[in-house]
């Protein structure tokens, strides 16, 4: 049966492309050398691509153990000098493949209690 308009997964990708979920997820992961032929590595990613398929970062974040995010505890989001600061973090945060969130924090300005 056919899903109302959700995202793919991978285990759409393998039956579009014939294959175990086990090979789309090493496919995926860039680990299939060795273990999976070339040939149906380029399946898997055809019908990933054909499908739009994009991995679920918060399930691999799970499985991993880790979320490579960053929190940022700001003062106040209205003023000009914090937008700067989340928007540098949040640059230099994806050139090393980490993500932000910002966190304006209740107690203002001053060290943080905790």
């Amino acid at each position: 049966m056919a899903r109302a308009q959700t995202r793919p997964t991978s285990r759409d990708v393998a039956q579009a492309a014939g294959v175990s979920q086990a090979a789309v997820s090493l496919v995926m992961g860039d680990k299939w050398r060795g273990r999976v032929s070339e040939s149906t590595a380029q399946r898997v990613r055809e019908a990933a691509h054909t499908l739009g398929y994009r991995p679920n970062l918060a399930a691999r974040n799970l499985r991993l153990g880790h979320t490579r995010t960053v929190l940022l505890v700001v003062p106040a989001l209205t003023t000009e000098f914090f937008a700067g600061v989340y928007t540098g973090a949040a640059r230099v945060a994806a050139q090393h493949g980490f993500g932000v969130v910002l966190y304006p924090s209740p107690e203002g300005i001053g060290p943080a209690r905790n």
